[in-house]
């Protein structure tokens, strides 16, 4: 057990597990993102680190001999499949929202984003979303459970194929919630050139832009419950 051990070895171990925690807890959209600073993401790294440090004890008496920078930056290669497993769907999301907000023609999102990148209004509502399904089923214990097993140091194909299912996860996911609107803006847009062209001359085009949105966003409203429970069935299942 830990508490037998020298010291040091609880502290080398607990530099392992945060080394292993924090590629989830920088990539992965519900720790925080832009909303905390990185001094509150590294002190969440070591709260998830306390929780798996006993899992690298053993590494720590088996690899004495190994400078610790190698056996960090191992955990850290170690870590990396858990995290895109589990930001994989988050992201996946975020940028199916923000298919939504382009083919409506407002890309640009609000000054104030959570996320990453040049997030749009509907990109951080489901990233939003996606984040609060997760943590509220459970999303941080399994991915502790997850970083706290070492059998993907001896399998490291299977954590691979973790990553490789998680991915088509989010593609899939995007393409079920971008498909539908994409096909009704492609359906307005044959309507709109249809009236156009039957109401010629007259000036009918500076009523498409806005009719245009708001028919766009009554359709996600009509999906909006069957799109937030695609969301919570991908993300509940990222392992």
């Amino acid at each position: 057990m830990p508490m037998n051990l020298p010291p040091i070895d609880d502290l080398a171990a607990m530099g392992l597990a945060w080394a292993r925690v924090m590629p989830t807890v920088t990539l992965v959209p519900a720790f925080g993102l832009k909303a905390l600073p990185t001094s509150a993401r590294g002190i969440l790294g070591l709260a998830l680190a306390a929780a798996i440090y006993p899992s690298l004890v053993p590494i720590v008496v088996a690899e004495r001999s190994l400078p610790w920078a190698f056996m960090a930056l191992e955990q850290m290669a170690l870590g990396m499949p858990v995290a895109l497993a589990a930001a994989i769907p988050l992201w996946a999301a975020a940028q199916a929202g923000g298919l939504v907000d382009v083919l409506r023609g407002s890309p640009d999102g609000p000054g104030l984003a959570v996320i990453e990148g040049r997030a749009s209004s509907f990109g951080v509502l489901f990233g939003v979303f996606a984040s609060v399904v997760f943590l509220s089923t459970g999303g941080a214990a399994r991915a502790a459970e997850a970083l706290s097993i070492t059998m993907n140091s001896t399998h490291p194909v299977f954590a691979l194929l973790v990553v490789a299912r998680n991915l088509v996860s989010g593609i899939t996911l995007s393409l079920a919630i971008g498909a539908p609107v994409l096909a009704a803006s492609i359906v307005l847009e044959l309507t709109f050139a249809l009236i156009a062209r039957a109401a010629s001359p007259a000036q009918v085009h500076a009523l498409f832009a806005p009719v245009r949105a708001l028919g766009l966003l009554a359709i996600v409203a009509i999906v909006l419950e069957r799109i937030a429970s695609l969301i919570a069935l991908t993300v509940r299942a990222p392992f």
